[in-house]
């Protein structure tokens, strides 16, 4: 998995994404007003601004690693035990076809 085709193709982590760029923008906006307080809030907001984003960056690594780790394992169960595997599938798509036909 690449990461940049992931974070293109995930919603959360674009919006995330985004409203870290607004904030971003209206530091700069607000940066130019000038003002001691201002700049206190400033530093502070992006501080918090880089913690998020080191925290998205942290996240979605680990989410990689981990559907990595679960692809894995699936594809060595089914390799293993190919019948099982079918045998599964079909259960859980009757399942699924039972509970859509009910609605």
């Amino acid at each position: 998995m690449r990461s940049s085709s992931t974070s293109q193709s995930n919603p959360v982590a674009r919006d995330i994404q985004n409203v870290v760029s607004d904030a971003q923008d209206l530091l700069k906006t607000v940066q130019d007003q000038g003002g001691d307080k201002i700049g206190e809030m400033r530093a502070k907001m992006q501080t918090q601004i880089d913690a998020a984003r080191q925290t998205l960056t942290e996240l979605q690594a680990n989410v990689q690693d981990s559907a990595k780790v679960a692809m894995n394992t699936t594809d060595e169960y089914v390799r293993a035990n190919p019948w099982r595997a079918v045998g599964i599938s079909a259960g859980v798509g009757a399942l699924i076809g039972f509970l859509i036909a009910r609605r």
